[in-house]
């Protein structure tokens, strides 16, 4: 290894090269430094291991967790940081600059606890119950939206959820639930359908139901292109009977409250396209500086150097848009197309930012042990989870007036 890429790698990409200085306070940048060590001592050594061999590390999810990781959007009061969504974003952009499984398994228990803290703000007593361990990592809660029919569809909801006294049974499936099935997993925030609506669309709420509950089987795991080493399984409800007190939004606005609060979530996956595209720029970067090709070293040809010029330029560009929008968030202002936009642009980039790496470094490029295949692998689910382009571009498409 040249002393270059000793020292880009000592250094970090994240915001190496191209930085936002108007986007950061000194304390998201101490953090993001904390975050950079981490990555490089505990994440970077096994993350090809666990992408091969689909391998979810409690170990390292407890690391994780102890450095406050999951509890980063939780209040104080709670167990947690306190902090904001530019230090979430931080958080799993490092995080995906080597291991996307790790930082999905971050990104999604923080938006739940998030989401718990947001529809049980009335509810204090189960918010001490749950949100201090679910902050420190040891209690996971997923969140069981999507389901077999419904697609980006996700109002398409035919798990139901019926009055029997006092008491809600519940039956239905869930599928793709990321954290459902690990040693820390205890709570799906879960939608269902809680009536009939004239317009064909039944009113849908949100319910905490345990995990152990009679009746709930978390099936197998899903054998998975990328985030290979993250935990996602399908969740079947057969009878299940919650007390009345697992409704946790007003009756049958579940869904619309949960998905206007979680708009910022699209941010947060945005920041790991940013993220991996690094990755993808370090990846390369080692790769062209090492290798010598027709008498030269690899980077020196043009053809060479444009197209990591050109990865480069697309880590940039999601990054820009992404603090662009955490920024406007943590200031209170609205971020309704500033996140579909950044979304939509960043997991683009990263995709072809991995379709680049692998390119460049040849039959390198699709051997599972390379960080360059491993991120193309990755890449592929990010213009689908939290939405997919296709319905960012619908958003998009809104705001400026259009009737789609």
């Amino acid at each position: 290894m040249t002393a270059t890429i000793a020292s880009r790698q000592g250094k970090g990409l994240a915001t190496d090269g191209y930085d936002l200085p108007w986007a950061f306070e000194p304390e998201h940048l101490d953090w993001r430094d904390t975050v950079r060590r981490f990555v490089t001592e505990e994440v970077a050594p096994g993350a090809a291991r666990r992408s091969i061999e689909s391998f979810f590390d409690p170990a390292l999810v407890r690391k994780a967790g102890e450095l406050g990781m999951f509890g980063l959007l939780v209040g104080t009061e709670y167990g947690g940081a306190g902090a904001d969504l530019r230090s979430l974003c931080l958080t799993v952009e490092e995080l995906a600059t080597v291991d996307s499984s790790l930082a999905v398994t971050v990104h999604v228990q923080s938006i739940c606890v998030a989401l718990l803290q947001h529809l049980a703000k009335d509810r204090p007593e189960l918010c001490r119950e749950v949100l201090p361990s679910a902050a420190a990592g040891d209690t996971f809660i997923s969140i069981g939206l999507t389901e077999p029919s419904g697609g980006s569809d996700a109002g398409n909801i035919a798990t139901t959820a019926r009055r029997d006294g006092s008491d809600w049974i519940i039956n239905g499936s869930k599928q793709f639930i990321t954290n459902s099935g690990t040693p820390f997993s205890r709570y799906v925030i879960l939608m269902a359908a809680v009536g009939e609506n004239v317009s064909g669309r039944p009113p849908v709420s949100a319910f905490l139901v345990p995990l152990d509950a009679p009746g709930v089987t978390v099936g197998d795991k899903y054998p998975k292109l990328g985030w290979r080493s993250s935990d996602t399984h399908p969740l079947f409800f057969d009878d299940v009977r919650v007390p009345a007190e697992a409704l946790i939004s007003e009756h049958g606005r579940g869904y619309r409250d949960v998905l206007e609060f979680l708009t910022w979530a699209r941010l947060p996956i945005a920041a790991m396209s940013a993220g991996l595209a690094t990755g993808c720029l370090a990846d390369t970067m080692r790769f062209v500086e090492q290798r010598t090709s027709f008498g030269k070293q690899l980077g020196r040809h043009q053809a060479v150097a444009f197209q990591t010029a050109e990865i480069a330029a697309l880590a940039a560009t999601a990054r820009t848009l992404t603090y662009d929008g955490a920024w406007k968030y943590d200031k209170g202002l609205p971020i309704r197309e500033a996140a579909a936009t950044a979304k939509l642009v960043a997991s683009e980039a990263a995709n072809k930012a991995a379709y680049l790496a692998t390119q460049l470094q040849g039959g390198y490029g699709f051997i599972e042990e390379t960080a360059a295949t491993r991120h193309y692998q990755d890449a592929r689910i990010l213009t689908v989870g939290e939405g997919t382009s296709e319905v960012q571009k619908m958003l998009i498409a809104r705001a400026l007036g259009l009737a789609v």
